[in-house]
């Protein structure tokens, strides 16, 4: 199940400095919740923030998150897509 929610809202990191929310989606695969949200960063950058989210056989959240950077984005989406190939 897709949920997709475009905003320009702003939300608070750890440091209270202000990080604009450019796009937001959630996919429902199973027992996780996958969040993928696009943000601009202080210096005006966009940046990628993916979080897996799921309950752990102790009935506790447990959340991962990786951040990918702009200048990495397109060799992340090449090593993904090599790695499709074997998922097929």
């Amino acid at each position: 199940m897709y949920n997709q929610n475009q905003n320009q809202s702003a939300t608070y990191n750890g440091e209270n400095k202000i990080k604009e929310s450019v796009f937001s989606k959630m996919l429902r695969a199973g027992g996780k919740n996958y969040f993928f949200d696009v943000k601009k960063a202080s210096n005006g950058s966009n940046y990628l923030t993916i979080t897996d989210s799921y309950k752990n056989q102790k009935g506790e959240n447990v959340t991962n998150r990786v951040m990918i950077f702009k200048d990495h984005t397109a060799n992340f989406i090449a090593t993904l897509e090599e790695a499709k190939t074997y998922l097929q």
